[in-house]
């Protein structure tokens, strides 16, 4: 019986609930290969951290909701991914390595943070923008989608789609406005959309 003052370890995720657990893995795995694989490793070895990770998750993840605290689950997740990246370096060290070869993957971190971030970013922008244009409108996603992420001229959205400019301006600012909703609520921040 644990004391009033422990809580009992809670899975990051249910992973019996299919559909979250598969949201979870979409914007994972991705995630932690990509880091991976900057960090200077091999597709093998960046496959086999990525399970790792996620065995971690399920074993013994981190004491915080994830959807609740991204930020501190984050950071738990990028330390569990660095140290099973720093293992996998270290199991093919030869034994009698030098100390200059310690500092060469050092030297690139700054890079492999910002991009960390970004991908950290991208990833739940994206999922997040999959989500809201399923609840939206045939004529609101493609809108959207012709205006924003393909870049198209106002008027000629407008025209292809038989819409008003006005519609077009509002389906942008819908789904943005949407977007901005969840990226706070989920992440904490003001992410911008990806154009």
């Amino acid at each position: 019986m644990a004391s009033s003052g422990q809580r009992s370890p809670q899975p990051v995720i249910d992973i019996d609930d299919q559909e979250r657990w598969r949201n979870f893995v979409d914007i994972y795995n991705p995630l932690i290969y990509r880091y991976a694989r900057l960090k200077g490793l091999g597709h093998e070895d960046a496959s086999e951290v990525v399970q790792e990770c996620m065995t971690s998750l399920v074993q013994s993840g981190p004491d915080v909701d994830y959807e609740q605290e991204p930020h501190r689950f984050k950071a738990w997740l990028r330390r569990v991914a660095t140290n099973r990246i720093n293992d996998m370096f270290k199991k093919r060290r030869p034994t009698h390595a030098l100390p200059e070869d310690f500092d060469l993957k050092e030297t690139h971190e700054p890079s492999v943070d910002a991009v960390w971030e970004e991908q950290w970013k991208r990833k739940h922008v994206r999922t997040f923008l999959k989500r809201i244009l399923a609840r939206v409108s045939e004529s609101t996603r493609h809108a959207f989608q012709l205006y924003v992420v393909s870049g198209w001229p106002v008027d000629e959205v407008a025209e292809t789609l038989n819409i008003s400019t006005d519609q077009v301006y509002a389906a942008r600012s819908r789904i943005t406005r949407e977007l901005r909703r969840m990226a706070h609520e989920i992440l904490g921040d003001r992410t911008e959309p990806e154009s």
